[in-house]
């Protein structure tokens, strides 16, 4: 019975959690280890403490890079009620993927299949896109070197990539080594939208198209789907996407 609330809860967790960082923001740090620290137990709840179980985790790391992404991108966000409806929108998402969760683990028999799958896809989207406007916010705002930021792009491509190729089956070396050439090329994209004069948004913005049309093309390769209609798709949606949000942008 307890289990069939965790979702319910780690969302609720979350949602104070975060709130209370929008009105009582110099206990940054403790709230944040706290949440965390409490998702982990009512999750590690789930697969009955099996701290060593490694699908496990590769399963519960888009949920956990949301909320850390998250948190940190909120950080980027002046307006008030816009942090709000970011929290709100962000919990939800929560909620759903550990439920999915709660089944997959729990209630096999009750899980509608590949909902981990599809969920996992859109978070690796929305945690790249976080990611990109913190990174770039840090820098425009902050005044940080690019080099170490550099580095967390690197370190978070490789952890989304291969959690985003391990649950699509691609296969474990051909992951590793795609993983690695991801990260380094969206380091390099990284660093040359970097010079980019626009705000944050739109670096990350931009950021995210390039790496959503370049792990899905990588995809279609390993699933042996890859074709020039697809290539073409790809391409034509990200360079579209690109070109009409640069064209908008409010440059610098």
């Amino acid at each position: 019975m307890f289990d069939r609330l965790i979702p319910f809860l780690s969302s609720l967790v979350i949602l104070a959690g975060w709130e209370m960082l929008i009105y009582f923001p110099r206990y940054f740090t403790p709230v944040i280890f706290a949440v965390i620290i409490i998702f982990f137990i009512l999750l590690l709840k789930l697969n009955k403490f099996r701290v060593k179980d490694k699908d496990f985790w590769l399963l519960l790391t888009p949920g956990l890079l949301l909320i850390i992404f998250n948190t940190v991108f909120l950080l980027f966000l002046s307006h008030r009620l816009l942090q709000h409806i970011v929290i709100i929108l962000v919990v939800i998402l929560v909620y759903y993927f550990t439920s999915y969760l709660y089944f997959f683990l729990c209630r096999i028999t009750s899980y509608t299949p590949l909902s981990l799958e599809r969920t996992s896809s859109y978070f690796s989207i929305i945690n790249y896109l976080f990611l990109g406007i913190s990174v770039y916010g840090f820098i425009n705002l902050l005044n940080l070197k690019l080099w170490p930021l550099a580095l967390v792009v690197i370190a978070a491509t490789f952890i989304l990539s291969y959690q985003f190729f391990w649950i699509n089956k691609v296969d474990e070396r051909q992951n590793i080594f795609a993983g690695i050439i991801l990260s380094i090329l969206m380091a390099e994209f990284f660093w040359s939208t970097s010079f980019l004069p626009v705000s944050h948004f739109i670096s990350g913005l931009a950021l995210t198209i390039i790496y959503y049309a370049i792990i899905n093309l990588a995809l279609a390769h390993f699933l042996e789907k890859l074709a020039k209609k697809i290539i073409r798709w790809y391409l034509s949606v990200g360079l579209i996407c690109l070109f009409v949000i640069l064209l908008s942008a409010r440059w610098l």
